[in-house]
């Protein structure tokens, strides 16, 4: 029980999407299933595949990362499988690759939608049969890697686009785990705010700056585009700018101090508002699977259906 809370300690949260979220990684990072984590840009989907790692019986070997945007082609297949000397231009050694150096641990591939075909058939052959041959090489080699892949665009999507392989996509999301964005965590904003200020602090030796409410109200009311990244470079800049004082609404960039109009509601309205908000979203990132949305927003399915057809809610509705 204490190594699943040091586990999760990098998923930070409170709000009823990051309890469901911790309750999936509690329970899918001790098995060997192929997870694949689903969200957006900057949400900490590397900090779920870790916490994952942490939990399994391969947390005592190593947890290699690698991102596929990154890499061309055949760079990328070199980069996951290795190359012998000449295998290509530059190539003026041999070297082994990340599945090599993930042995009996686990290998993160994010933004595995990107892979070029090459390196999805690579991939496949890899997940099917745990062998692969550096590039350059006839040798068959073996290896014993946990794969956890992750995404920020729907993989079913590219499937359907004929921009990924659908025998890759089911041998991928043996479990699909959902990261939310930051917008729909409620109050989890100022409790992230505050812990990256207190982070940035202590490096310094000094007390984190307090948070004027106009300053509250400001970081509440951000779309947060960028998710828990832009959060903490935000909190960088003003650890610094509002360092030993309370931070003021001007020390915010100015993405963040400009919006100041907002939609004035009744109470009824901007609650039903909310509500409805909430509920889609779930709804959304759970592709409408009643039974998912309902355990993340922690009630029954009865009362998930009941909220929807009350709001007046539809699947690509607004």
């Amino acid at each position: 029980m204490e190594r699943t809370g040091v586990a999760l300690a990098g998923l930070l949260g409170r709000c009823p999407a990051m309890e469901h979220l911790r309750r999936e990684v509690a329970t899918f990072g001790p098995s060997e299933l192929w997870v694949h984590v689903f969200g957006e840009t900057g949400t900490g989907k590397e900090n779920v595949a870790r916490a994952l790692h942490e939990l399994s019986p391969r947390a005592r070997q190593r947890f290699v990362a690698v991102n596929a945007a990154g890499f061309t082609d055949d760079l990328l297949v070199a980069e996951l499988f290795g190359h012998a000397r000449g295998a290509f231009t530059g190539a003026v050694t041999a070297r082994e690759g990340y599945v090599a150096q993930a042995e009996g641990g686990t290998l993160f591939v994010d933004e595995v939608a990107e892979m070029s075909p090459l390196a999805q058939v690579r991939l496949l052959r890899f997940l099917q049969e745990r062998e692969y041959q550096r590039l350059g090489e006839t040798t068959t080699r073996r290896a014993d890697v946990r794969v956890i892949s992750a995404t920020n665009v729907d993989l079913a999507a590219r499937v359907r686009e004929g921009r990924f392989r659908l025998d890759l996509f089911f041998r991928l999301k043996a479990e699909r785990i959902v990261v939310p964005p930051l917008r729909d965590r409620g109050d989890d904003v100022l409790l992230l705010a505050r812990h990256f200020l207190r982070l940035q602090s202590a490096a310094r030796g000094e007390p984190p700056p307090v948070l004027s409410s106009e300053v509250e109200k400001a970081l509440l009311r951000h779309h947060w585009p960028g998710n828990v990244r832009e959060m903490e470079n935000e909190m960088q800049r003003l650890g610094v700018r509002a360092a030993g004082r309370a931070v003021r609404l001007e020390d915010l960039s100015p993405e963040l101090r400009d919006e100041t109009r907002v939609p004035v509601f009744g109470l009824r309205e901007a609650l039903q508002r909310t509500e409805a908000d909430l509920v889609r979203g779930s709804l959304d990132r759970h592709g409408w699977i009643l039974a998912r949305a309902a355990a993340e927003l922690g009630i029954t399915r009865q009362a998930l259906w009941a909220k929807v057809r009350r709001l007046g809610l539809v699947v690509g509705g607004p």
